[in-house]
């Protein structure tokens, strides 16, 4: 999910609300998406940076840690970031002793800024460890357990 960030960049205090809806996907993390993600950012150039203020929400079909029955829950997650057109670099050499000012996204040359490696972070954190398509699940029922009465 692209944002185009130009008009902000052309003064500083300059601000902008963004709504933007994508449809994306995090297979490869096992993480679907059953609806488009819903991004609503206020975004502030700050001079050496632009500060992201906001909200995403969408669904994610999960599966239970006790019947492995697949349910979908909704996410919501808080976003609140910073993107700076020159982002911290360590320099080459030992270990880098990083800082909270060191975690700061890139601009893209064309004035962009991608979401969607923020977007998969925090969605990810924001499913719970063990998931539970209800809090009273009983688990596999003898019924559905390979040799149980409901096999034949």
């Amino acid at each position: 999910m692209k944002i185009d960030l130009t008009e902000v960049l052309h003064k500083v205090g300059n601000e902008t609300n963004i709504e933007e809806t994508d449809k994306i996907s995090f297979p490869e993390d096992n993480l679907t998406l059953t609806q488009p993600v819903k991004v609503n950012l206020h975004l502030v150039n700050a001079g050496m940076s632009v500060l992201a203020n906001g909200k995403a929400k969408t669904e994610a079909e999960l599966e239970c840690s006790r019947c492995l029955k697949k349910y979908k829950v909704p996410l919501a997650i808080d976003i609140d970031e910073e993107f700076s057109k020159e982002p911290f670099e360590p320099k080459s050499g030992g270990a880098v002793d990083l800082k909270a000012e060191d975690f700061v996204y890139p601009i893209e040359k064309d004035n962009t800024i991608d979401l969607a490696e923020i977007l998969r972070q925090d969605l990810l954190l924001a499913i719970p460890i063990k998931t539970l398509c209800s809090p009273d699940c009983r688990g596999i029922s003898p019924e559905r357990k390979p040799g149980g009465k409901g096999e034949e």
